[in-house]
This record gives structure tokens, C-alpha cells and sequence, in this order.
């Protein structure tokens, strides 16, 4: 998990989200939640990783700049821009 700034300030968690990908083998989703609502439903992504230890690697390792992009696609997919 790491946190984010958005635009407007806000703070957003990016997670990885627990999911099967291809050949039903275990994997992660890129999502983000708001930090300041706990318990809200995450913004989920279209960010596939083969295993949780790679979506976690890219997670701490990607640029904040690149997460605030796929933050921002995930807010228009969610209508929320």
C-alpha cells in the first residue's frame, strides 16, 4: 500500500487487490481508496499482476505521476470526475 495526493489534495491509499488471474492462479488488481473513508468500496483498476509480492513491488516502486494517471482513469471509469 502507499499513499497519494490527487489534484484537489485529497489522499488516496493504492492497493493491490487479492484477485485469480489467467490459468485460476492467485494475483493482484491495482485499486485505490480514499484514505479519510474507511470502509469505502476501492476504485478498482484494469492493472493486472501476476502475484500480490508483484503488485506491491510496483506499487512502491512506480511513479507517483503514473499512479495519479491511473488514479484519474479509475475516478472517470467510477464517474466520479
Amino acid at each position: 500500500m502507499r499513499e497519494i495526493k490527487d489534484e484537489t489534495g485529497r489522499v488516496w491509499r493504492a492497493l493491490a487487490l487479492e484477485s485469480t488471474g489467467a490459468h485460476m492462479r492467485q494475483g493482484a488488481t491495482l485499486a485505490f481508496a480514499p484514505a479519510d473513508a474507511e470502509g469505502a468500496e476501492p476504485l478498482v483498476t484494469t492493472v493486472v499482476f501476476n502475484s500480490p509480492e508483484a503488485a506491491e513491488f510496483a506499487i512502491t516502486t512506480m511513479a507517483e505521476k503514473e499512479l495519479n494517471r491511473r488514479l484519474n482513469w479509475a475516478r472517470q471509469e467510477a464517474g466520479l470526475v
